[in-house]
């Protein structure tokens, strides 16, 4: 929390926000290791995707506009490799970020099947309890025409049982 409030006011105020004036100021050269090389070749990759999965946490490293105008106008712009690097990393960001919405596919199209499947499932399902379910009307039916009414009046319980598990069985689907 500390850290990141020092960098807010680094970004605000400048590094030198705490000097006394007429102080001279400790400006850091831009091949200094403590300059951010990304930031230097257009921007630094961890402010890109800040609050987002693929997050790469903040910079520890100094984001200067003044530092990326003089290496800019410097004799080694564009010798030192800083925008090889730059590029070959964004390139694994990319590559790593394109694996993740790969199998972020993948997975959909598994679940997709997978409910597909049960969809079909639940079908035959709601088909045999209808078959199931007439077949013990005709039971009923059957029972009720012999004068067995007791036998009838269990057998269609068991109808009721069977329309409800059938009706929840279409709800899922």
């Amino acid at each position: 929390m500390a850290l990141t409030a020092a960098q807010l006011l680094d970004e605000l105020m400048g590094k030198d926000r705490n000097l006394v004036p007429g102080e001279k100021s400790s400006q850091v050269h831009w091949s200094h290791p403590d300059c951010c090389k990304f930031f230097l070749c257009g921007f630094c990759p961890s402010d890109l995707f800040t609050n987002t999965k693929a997050d790469l946490g903040p910079c520890s490293k100094v984001h200067d506009e003044q530092l990326k105008v003089e290496y800019e106008n410097s004799d080694e712009y564009g010798e030192l490799g800083y925008e090889k690097d730059f590029i070959h990393f964004l390139s694994n960001i990319q590559a790593d970020v394109e694996r993740k919405i790969r199998r972020g596919h993948e997975r959909l199209l598994m679940n997709k099947a997978r409910e597909q499947e049960l969809a079909v499932n639940d079908s035959d399902k709601v088909k045999m309890l209808t078959e199931h379910i007439n077949q013990m009307l005709q039971e009923v039916e059957q029972l009720g025409s012999e004068g067995k009414v007791d036998e009838a009046q269990g057998v269609a319980k068991i109808v009721e049982q069977l329309k409800e598990e059938r009706e929840q069985v279409k709800c899922f689907d």
